[in-house]
């Protein structure tokens, strides 16, 4: 018995790594659209790209579409968001529209079947613990257009069983009825660990104040005063206004890194340590095992299901936890690393996500 035929379009239009707020969001995009270009299962597949898009990246038989304004700026943000894209999913003439950032227009119905990859709850948890962290009209926006997914799409897609959660969640309180959720994960690829010696720590910085970076400058100083640790602490990101970090010895900080300078800086760390009170999955330990490094992270409850039994975790409101996370990291030897990244590429495989995604709109279609 044949498959059921599928035309899927992809919309990367709004999708730019130099300006996007969430790099994780830009590469699990970008990852996806790659694997579903590899099958051969589909009978039509339409990406909608914009500035910077890698068009080289997709075989012949992807059909591409440039659509440079979707990315010009907020308004024409706005239009493509609201219009736009659903303007030009309906020219493609395929049957599936996936948004891979999980916000839909809430004006406009979608005028062609409709999946949406919805990675968090993100507006809802800084509504209600860090009430100042968006714009008024910026949380607004991006709220209608969750609700426009929530009811609009006839699968939503999620990284965790735990975003799966909270997106039933903020159906129900709403109002709305159950929506279909299917937890199709995040794929990662493969890198060969270095076989230099490994010494120093790589540290995320963030200016969101759900990543706690004024706890992890606090608490790395606090650990580096008192185990004399001299091997070099690498800060990658932006830091929040008003934020300085010690002179401390050995202490860098890059504000952004190109995706090869930072991989190549994991391939040279021994520890990457993770901050975060909320995340949907939680990329970069899994990234960091699989690069060789022994990711220390918050024990949350999407990234302790992400990493399995890999890595160190620690309590955010526990400074001997996170000590105790950081010197077993330390002593963490290359072949138990070695385990954790065998498994974590198994469980986070692009062609299994790839997979459940296919699967899941053939049996909604």
């Amino acid at each position: 018995m044949s498959s059921p035929r599928l035309s899927l379009t992809v919309s990367l239009a709004d999708q730019n790594f130099a300006r996007t707020k969430s790099v994780g969001i830009f590469n699990l995009a970008t990852g996806l659209v790659e694997r579903l270009a590899a099958r051969t299962d589909l009978d039509a597949l339409t990406v909608l790209g914009g500035a910077g898009s890698d068009d080289a990246r997709w075989p012949d038989w992807v059909k591409r579409e440039r659509h440079e304004a979707a990315a010009a700026g907020r308004l024409a943000r706005l239009w493509w968001d609201q219009w736009g894209v659903y303007s030009a999913a309906r020219r493609s003439g395929n049957e599936w529209l996936l948004l891979p950032k999980g916000y839909a227009s809430f004006v406009r119905r979608p005028p062609v079947k409709l999946a949406v990859y919805v990675h968090d709850a993100m507006l809802d948890f800084y509504r209600r613990n860090h009430p100042a962290g968006f714009g008024r009209a910026e949380e607004l926006y991006f709220r209608c257009a969750l609700r426009g997914s929530l009811r609009h799409a006839r699968v939503i897609f999620t990284n965790t069983a735990f975003t799966a959660s909270e997106v039933q969640r903020l159906a129900r309180e709403a109002g709305m009825p159950p929506v279909a959720t299917v937890v199709a994960g995040i794929g990662f690829k493969p890198t060969a660990p270095t076989t230099e010696e490994r010494r120093g720590l790589v540290v995320l910085a963030s200016p969101f104040p759900h990543k706690l970076t004024g706890r992890a400058v606090e608490w790395l100083a606090r650990w580096q005063t008192e185990t004399g640790f001299d091997a070099g602490v690498t800060w990658v990101g932006r830091l929040p206004d008003g934020l300085r970090l010690p002179e401390l010895r050995g202490w860098m900080r890059h504000e952004r890194l190109p995706e090869a300078a930072y991989r190549a800086l994991l391939a040279r760390a021994r520890v990457l340590v993770f901050f975060s009170e909320y995340e949907g999955f939680g990329m970069p330990p899994v990234e960091a095992a699989i690069a060789g490094a022994c990711p220390v992270f918050s024990r949350i409850p999407p990234t302790v299901e992400a990493m399995g039994a890999g890595g160190e975790a620690f309590d955010n409101g526990d400074y001997q936890s996170f000590f105790g996370a950081l010197q077993r990291a330390r002593e963490t030897p290359p072949e138990r690393i070695a385990a954790w990244r065998a498994e974590l590429l198994a469980r986070h495989d692009w062609q299994t996500v790839a997979g459940r995604v296919v699967e899941a709109l053939r049996e909604r279609g």
